[in-house]
C-alpha cells in the first residue's frame, strides 16, 4: 500500500495534526489545562520531588537512562512494579501484572497471551536483565505466561512510548525490563509452592542468594505443570502413511492432550560491582487445543520452546565517568506441531555486543551517554507462510496436506547512539539520537527530546517526543528489495499533582502514529500490507494513602483510533506454462485491531495486622470487535468486569513462613474471548493456595 507523502515522518508535525483536528483540539485543551494549573503562584520549590510523597514506593529504574533514577525524573513515561507489590497482589504471571497498568491489555489465546499497549498488538520490547528477548523469526517474543516465573524477579521496569535511542529499533510502543533478584535481595534460601484449582496447576521454586561483600551470587530454579482447560479434541488424524490425507471416516474421533510443563533456571554473579556474569534458561512444553467453533472442529497443537542466554558485563568507573562493556549470546529454538502434520522447527541465534560511556557534566547537573552496538542474528527455518488446517479437513480433500514455507537467513545491525540530560534548577531537559544501519534497509535516525518542569513540591510536568523503528520480521525479508521498516512517532505529556502529602494524581496524554505497520496473520503466517495508523489517548492514575495501613490505587485508559484497513494476501505456488510460480491465491481486508479502547483498574490494599495483608483488585474493559476466518466473520468481546482478592499471612507458624490464598475472577464472569481462530472461553473462577518459606 502506497503511503502518501503528506504523512511522511519527515514532514512537519503540524501537517500531521491537520488530519485529526477534532482529536487534536482535545490534545491541545489537555496541554493548556496542565499549563494553566502550573501557572498558579507557588512559594515552595524543589529540585528532587521523587521522595516526597507519603507512602510512595522509593523505586528506581535503569532502562530510561541506563542509570538508576526515579520514574518521575526519568526521560520517559516510566513505572516500576516492585517485588513487594507482586507478592502483595497475588499476581501469578507477567501478563497479569502488566494488565493492571495503564495502557496494557492482555488478550488470551490458546498458544499464548498477545499483549496490546495503547492499542498496538505485539509492539513491546521485552528485556530480561537487559537482554533482548527478540527474534527475527517471529513477529514478537512475548514471555507473558508460565514460561516466565515471577519467583526470580526483583522488579519490573516499564516504559510506555518509544525507547529506541538507548535500546535500539525494537523498543517500539514500549519497553518491559524484567530485573532478576541478586544475592543481596535474598541472602539465604527461599522455597515457594502454589496450587491452582481450575487447571490443576502446580508450581514450585527454590532460590538461593549470598552477599559476601566482595562478591554476591543468586541461583533459582522453578517448574510448573498445567492441565489444558479444554483438553479434548475431535480431529484425531489427517496424515496417512503414504503422506496423503487419510480417508474422511478416519479423521474424526475423540482424544485429549497431555499436561503442559514449564521449567526455568536463572543465575547471576557479581564481583565488586564491576564484573557481572548472568544467564537464564527456560523450556516451555505446551500442549493445547485449537478450535474452529463455527465448524465444531478441535485439534491438538504442541509447542516446545527452549530459550537461553549468557551475559557478561564489565564496568570501569572513573572520577566522574564510567565505561561499560556488555555482551550476550541468546538462542531460541522453537518446534511447533498441529495435529499429526510435520513439525516446524525454527532457530534464532543472536550475538550482541555494546560499548557504553557516560560522564557527569556541569557539576553533576548533567549526564552524557554515548554508545555503539552490533547485533548479528542467524535464523534457521523462519516461517514465511503456512496453511490453515481446517481448509484441508473437508471430506472432498483427498490429495493435499497443509504445508509451510521456511527459509534460512541472517541479518546484521550496527548502531551508534547518544543522549544528553541536563538539570536546570526547576527544569530537566534531554535530547538523544540513535543511528541504525541495518543490512536490509536504509540507515535510520531515531531522535528523542523532552522536558520536565517541577516548579513546586506539588507539580511535575513531563513532555516528550520520540521515534522508533522495528527490525524486519522474516516474512518481510524474503523477496523484498524495497523494504521500509515499521516506524512510530510519539508525542506525550504527563502531569503529576500531589494534592496532599497522601494523594497523588497523574494524567498522561499521548499521540502515536505508526507507518508501514504490519500485523501477522494467524491463519497463514504472513503479514498484512503496510498501513498507517494514528492513536490518541488519555491515561489517568491516582494513589491515595487513606491510612498508614490502607492504600487505594486506580488507573484508567481511553483512546481513539483512525487508520487504514489491513490487507492480507496468501501466496501459493501455481503451475504456469509448466513452471511453478509463487502467485497471490487469496486476499482479504479487515479493520485494524486495537483491543478495548477503554480500560480501568482499581485496587485496595489493607493490612489489618502487622502480619496480615489483604488485596482486592477490580479490572474493567470495554467491548471490542474483531474478525476471523479470513475476514468473513465478525465477533465481539463483550465488556467485562473481573475482581480478584488475595490474603497473605506472614510468619504463620514461625518466622519466615508465609501463607497466601488468592482467588481470581470472584464473580465467575465468563465470556467469549478472542482466540486464534475464533472465540474461546475466558478463564473462570480460580483459587490458588501457596506457601513461602525463607531460611
Amino acid at each position: 500500500m502506497q503511503i502518501s507523502e503528506e504523512k511522511s515522518i519527515y514532514a512537519p508535525l503540524i501537517r500531521n495534526f491537520r488530519f485529526e483536528k477534532n482529536i487534536m483540539r482535545i490534545f491541545y485543551l489537555h496541554i493548556s489545562t496542565l499549563l494553566a494549573f502550573l501557572l498558579w503562584p507557588v512559594t515552595a520549590f524543589a529540585t528532587d520531588t521523587s521522595l516526597l510523597f507519603v507512602g510512595e514506593d522509593i523505586s528506581l529504574l535503569t532502562i530510561a537512562s541506563r542509570r538508576a533514577e526515579s520514574p518521575e525524573s526519568a526521560p520517559a513515561i516510566a513505572q516500576v512494579v516492585t517485588r513487594e507489590e507482586i507478592e502483595r497482589n497475588g499476581v501469578m504471571t507477567l501478563s497479569e501484572t502488566l494488565s493492571r497498568l495503564p495502557g496494557f491489555h492482555m488478550s488470551p489465546s490458546n498458544p499464548g497471551t498477545t499483549p496490546y499497549l495503547r492499542g498496538l498488538p505485539n509492539s513491546i520490547l521485552f528485556l530480561y536483565d537487559s537482554v533482548h528477548l527478540t527474534s527475527d523469526a517471529a513477529k514478537s517474543v512475548n514471555p507473558l505466561d508460565l514460561d516466565l516465573s515471577l519467583d526470580h524477579i526483583q522488579r519490573i521496569e516499564v516504559i510506555r512510548g518509544p525507547g529506541s535511542v538507548l535500546w535500539g529499533p525494537d523498543a517500539f510502543a514500549g519497553i518491559v525490563n524484567i530485573v532478576p533478584r541478586r544475592g543481596r535481595d535474598i541472602d539465604g534460601f527461599e522455597f515457594k509452592a502454589f496450587g491452582g484449582s481450575t487447571d490443576n496447576e502446580k508450581r514450585g521454586s527454590l532460590s538461593w542468594g549470598k552477599n559476601a561483600g566482595l562478591w554476591e551470587a543468586f541461583v533459582s530454579i522453578s517448574a510448573s505443570n498445567l492441565e489444558a482447560r479444554n483438553s479434548k479434541y475431535n480431529v484425531v488424524k489427517l496424515t496417512g502413511s503414504d503422506g496423503r490425507p487419510v480417508p474422511p471416516d478416519e479423521r474424526m474421533g475423540s482424544d485429549s492432550v497431555d499436561h503442559s510443563k514449564y521449567m526455568e533456571a536463572v543465575f547471576n554473579f557479581a564481583w565488586q560491582d564491576y564484573l557481572r556474569f548472568s544467564g537464564r534458561w527456560s523450556d516451555t512444553q505446551k500442549e493445547y487445543i485449537l478450535e474452529d467453533r463455527d465448524k465444531n472442529l478441535t485439534w491438538p497443537a504442541y509447542t516446545d520452546k527452549p530459550m537461553w542466554y549468557l551475559r557478561l558485563e564489565a564496568e570501569k568507573k572513573f572520577e566522574s565517568s564510567a565505561l561499560r562493556l556488555n555482551g550476550y549470546y541468546n538462542q531460541l529454538d522453537e518446534k511447533t506441531r498441529e495435529l499429526d502434520l510435520p513439525p516446524l522447527d525454527r532457530e534464532s541465534h543472536v550475538s550482541y555486543t555494546e560499548l557504553l560511556y557516560d560522564r557527569e557534566l556541569w557539576g553533576a547537573n548533567g549526564m552524557l551517554t554515548l554508545g555503539t552496538s552490533y547485533r548479528h542474528n542467524q535464523i534457521n527455518g523462519a516461517e514465511i507462510t503456512k496453511a490453515y488446517p481446517p481448509d484441508f479437513f473437508e471430506a472432498n480433500n483427498i490429495l493435499f496436506l497443509p504445508n509451510a514455507q521456511q527459509k534460512d537467513f541472517s541479518t546484521s545491525m550496527f548502531s551508534a547512539f547518544g543522549q544528553l540530560k541536563r538539570h536546570w534548577n526547576h527544569f530537566d531537559t534531554w535530547c538523544g539520537l540513535r543511528l541504525t544501519d541495518h543490512d536490509e534497509y536504509d540507515v535510520e535516525l531515531s531522535p528523542n527530546v523532552g522536558l520536565i518542569w517541577s516548579p513546586s513540591l506539588s507539580w511535575n510536568l513531563k513532555m516528550l517526543y520520540g521515534t522508533s523503528y522495528r527490525t524486519p520480521y522474516a516474512r518481510q525479508l524474503v523477496g523484498r528489495d524495497d523494504l521500509e521498516p515499521e516506524e512510530i512517532q510519539n508525542l506525550s505529556a504527563s502531569l503529576i499533582w500531589r494534592a496532599t502529602p497522601a494523594v497523588r494524581f497523574t494524567t498522561t496524554t499521548f499521540w502515536d502514529q505508526i507507518k508501514h505497520q504490519t500485523t501477522q496473520d494467524p491463519y497463514y503466517g504472513g503479514l498484512s500490507d503496510p498501513t498507517t495508523q494514528d492513536l490518541y489517548g488519555l491515561e489517568f492514575e491516582v494513589l491515595w494513602k487513606i491510612a498508614s495501613n490502607v492504600r487505594f490505587q486506580a488507573n484508567a485508559t481511553v483512546f481513539t483510533h483512525t487508520g487504514d484497513e489491513e490487507t492480507y494476501t496468501y501466496y501459493a505456488y501455481t503451475l504456469d506454462d509448466g513452471e511453478w510460480i509463487l502467485k497471490p491465491w487469496i486476499s482479504w481486508d479487515i479493520p485494524f485491531e486495537t483491543g478495548p479502547k477503554s480500560m480501568m483498574n482499581a485496587s485496595l490494599n489493607w493490612s489489618p495486622t502487622i502480619n496480615t495483608k489483604i488485596s482486592i483488585n477490580m479490572k474493567y474493559e470495554s467491548s471490542w470487535d474483531y474478525t476471523y476466518d479470513k475476514g468473513s466473520q465478525k465477533r465481539n468481546v463483550p465488556s467485562n468486569l473481573l475482581i480478584d482478592a488475595t490474603l497473605t499471612v506472614s510468619d504463620l507458624w514461625q518466622p519466615g513462613i508465609d501463607l497466601q490464598l488468592s482467588i481470581k475472577n470472584i464473580l465467575d464472569n465468563r465470556f467469549d474471548a478472542r482466540g486464534t481462530y475464533g472465540p474461546i472461553d475466558s478463564t473462570p473462577l480460580n483459587a490458588y493456595l501457596g506457601i513461602k518459606w525463607r531460611f
